[in-house]
């Protein structure tokens, strides 16, 4: 993964994002109302923790001090082995050029066509998971729903229960994770949909 800054208003779903697509023992998330001198020192230490494999480091805030983020600047171009940044601010225009100049920028501001999944995941009954999931393995079997699709489909299932309100406890972040990596082997549709929705149906019990 390379160090960059995203730019979005949806916190939650960025943090839930980061997550399921990474291993979340090696995501150290910090997140403040403002960016402040403290923080930055705790980021830089945070940083210098050695790591046998990459760390993502994520960085939220609402408001970044000009002091922070210059603290901020050396270690941003040159981090540690194994360490990689991810700064999330609602504007780009938070951020002093300098440190805009050392990222990839990331703009999440016009966001692509939200996906229809047409399941109402507050209050999902095992009937509409079948017939969802016999939908799905039947264009799998015509090859009209591949490795990409199901991805889609999966990221869409877990921003739309966020959206919900549907909480979370650390485990499932560490499954949506293994599913992620799952589908990247080619897992069919069944055998990913089925536990995860279960797994929903059971969150909102």
């Amino acid at each position: 993964m390379q160090s960059k800054i995203i730019i979005d208003e949806d916190f939650e779903s960025i943090k839930s994002e980061i997550l399921a697509e990474n291993d979340p023992n090696f995501v150290k998330i910090f997140e403040y109302d403002t960016l402040l001198m403290e923080n930055a020192k705790e980021i830089i230490n945070e940083a210098y923790i050695a790591e046998i494999r990459e760390k993502i480091i994520v960085i939220i805030a609402h408001k970044f001090g000009i002091d922070p983020q210059n603290a901020l600047l050396k270690i941003l171009e040159e981090p540690p082995r194994n360490i990689v940044f991810v700064i999330v601010a609602k504007s780009k225009n938070f951020l002093l050029p300098t440190v805009r100049s050392r990222l990839v920028m990331d703009s999440r501001v016009k966001k692509s066509i939200k996906i229809d999944i047409g399941l109402n995941l507050k209050r999902l009954e095992l009937k509409e998971i079948y017939l969802f999931i016999e939908e799905k393995v039947a264009l799998e079997k015509s090859d009209k729903f591949g490795k990409k699709e199901l991805l889609a489909v999966v990221k869409q299932i877990i921003l739309d229960a966020i959206t919900a309100g549907i909480k979370f406890e650390s485990e499932d972040y560490e499954y949506f994770y293994k599913i992620y990596r799952l589908i990247d082997l080619n897992a069919k549709s069944a055998s990913v949909l089925t536990p995860l929705l279960l797994l929903l149906m059971q969150r909102t019990r």
